[in-house]
């Protein structure tokens, strides 16, 4: 009994290792025993998602406009001002000027946009944006 699993764990020993050492591709000009190369390797499909590119003014206006009732007219105004002011936005992190600096300039241009969009707004919307102005942590 002890002879014949002996040679049963054998057999399965030696397939394991030859099935390691198997080449499909032998006789193709390659040598036999395990391809290594890339391009045999089996190709699975990503599963990521490629990322879509979002829009931050596009993103804004809409969070604003959720939040303030915005109607058409309103919405397209504020989507204006942060077109007009989108290249200095995003060109404010390029700067080459001490944090300190940055965050001065951002805070103003962050007021100059704030003025222009109150100056659109009713009453009660009024209240609600400058109760977000009041939470923003700079």
């Amino acid at each position: 009994m002890k002879k014949f699993l002996f040679i049963i764990a054998f057999l399965a020993g030696s397939l394991t290792a030859s099935a390691q050492y198997y080449n499909p591709y032998y006789g193709q000009g390659s040598n036999p025993g395990l391809d290594r190369s890339i391009t045999a390797q089996p190709r699975t499909p990503s599963k990521k998602k490629k990322e879509e590119k979002v829009d931050i003014v596009e993103l804004t206006v809409e969070q604003l406009s959720k939040k303030l009732n915005l109607d058409g007219f309103q919405k397209a105004a504020v989507k204006v001002i942060y077109n007009e002011n989108k290249d200095e936005i995003m060109g404010l992190a390029d700067e080459d000027i001490p944090y300190e600096a940055k965050k001065e300039k951002g805070r103003e241009l962050t007021e100059k946009i704030d003025a222009k969009i109150m100056a659109l707004l009713n009453d009660d919307q009024k209240k609600i944006y400058q109760k977000m102005i009041d939470d923003r942590k700079y």
